[in-house]
Formats: C-alpha cells, structure tokens, sequence
C-alpha cells in the first residue's frame, strides 16, 4: 500500500503534489487532510496545508493478499497466484501437501472461496466474484465430471432408462448439465434436496416399461 504525504498552499494544491508523487488519478487515491493550513494576516502565521494520500489497491491485490495471509496463517507452504478476469478473480494456489485445503469433494476448497470473496468484499466495498483453485483439481474434477456425464448419457442412449449420479453441489451440477446441454439423445434434470440433490439423465423418447433407473454410485476426489 503506497502513502504519501504532501503540502501546498491550499489543499487542493497540496492534494496535486501528492497525485504527482503517486502518479496517480484523484479517484484511485484516498486522501486524508492532516492540516487545512491558514492564510495568515499580512504574510504573518501563515501555514500550509498538508494532506496524506493513499494509494486504493485494486480488489485483484486486496484478495492476492488476503489469500495469501490466510495460507500462510495455515501453515501452508504454498504460492498464490492471481488473474483478474471478465467475470472473476481466479486465485490459483500451488505448493505441496495442500490436499487438506481441498478437503472432501473440494468441500474446504469452497468454503474457502466463499470466505475470500466475502472478506474481499467487505473490504472494498465491491462484490467481486472470486474463484480458488488448489494445484489444479478443479480442472481435473471437471474434466472427471464430464467423463462421468458423457458415461451416463451413453448408458442412458444405450439401455433406454434414466441414469441417477451421486449427489453433488451446485457447481458440480451446472458442469454436468452443460456438458450435456447439447446431446440432443438424453435430457438431464436435478432431484433431491440439500447435500442429497443428484442428477438424472434421462433418454429422450418412451423408455421400455418396467424400467427402474440404474444408480452410478461411484465417485471420485478427482
């Protein structure tokens, strides 16, 4: 966080002397007045005014540096990286022995992404959407998820009957749906409540009469 303090005849001369030091925009600096500064009388007891500007850090840096503090209160050896993109702010950790920081299914990894944009956003006053990956499992959770879709839409296809996954949470759900979105033999829809709310893939057309859906009950922490 860059500081700076700086004096003028006014304050809002004072107030150019320190955008100037910061090279910064008025409206990327918060600026504290620490002495308005008097005129004098006849040149006598004149001051000049004197003000303290702040650097404001975008909310990439502030959440950059709540993740990193958090690892580190943790006791995890780990490198934060993060990219500011469209639509998110991707955190991306990487270290060794981090599996305790996924937790089951990624449970801990989402609570902590929860925590980050919450405390990112109390502090900026901004409603970032923050995301955290830890040594890429994310991206190999997806890619196990859209396995497990496209499995369960071929069985469907094939047996003619609905297809039910393990229970899964939201995010996890939208990967299967979409992955699905555009096969146009199956059609997939969410059941069940709470931690219990799983998917079925379903076969478009009759399905054969006295067919009870087959369950995949197998799962994986990618």
């Amino acid at each position: 966080m860059r500081q700076v303090e700086a004096s003028g005849r006014t304050v809002e001369e004072a107030v150019e002397h320190a955008l100037t030091q910061l090279g910064a925009a008025a409206e990327d600096v918060t600026v504290e007045i620490l002495d308005a500064g008097a005129r004098g009388m006849l040149g006598l007891g004149s001051r000049e005014a004197r003000v303290r500007a702040t650097l404001r850090e975008s909310t990439a840096a502030v959440v950059h540096r709540m993740a990193e503090r958090f690892v580190k209160a943790l006791g995890y050896p780990a490198a934060v990286r993060v990219r500011e993109g469209q639509d998110a702010i991707a955190v991306e950790i990487r270290g060794k022995d981090l599996a305790a920081l996924i937790g089951r299914r990624g449970a801990t990894l989402e609570a902590f992404e929860l925590l980050l944009g919450l405390m990112a956003a109390k502090a900026t006053g901004t409603h970032p959407r923050v995301t955290v990956d830890v040594e890429g499992y994310w991206d190999r959770r997806r890619a196990w998820l859209e396995t497990l879709a496209e499995q369960a839409a071929e069985r469907a296809e094939r047996q003619r009957r609905p297809v039910v996954l393990p229970p899964m949470p939201a995010r996890e759900r939208r990967i299967v749906h979409t992955t699905l979105a555009a096969r146009g033999g199956v059609t997939t829809a969410s059941s069940g409540e709470g931690a219990q709310r799983r998917i079925t893939v379903s076969p478009r057309g009759p399905a054969p009469e006295g067919g009870a859906p087959e369950r995949v009950l197998e799962d994986s922490d990618a």
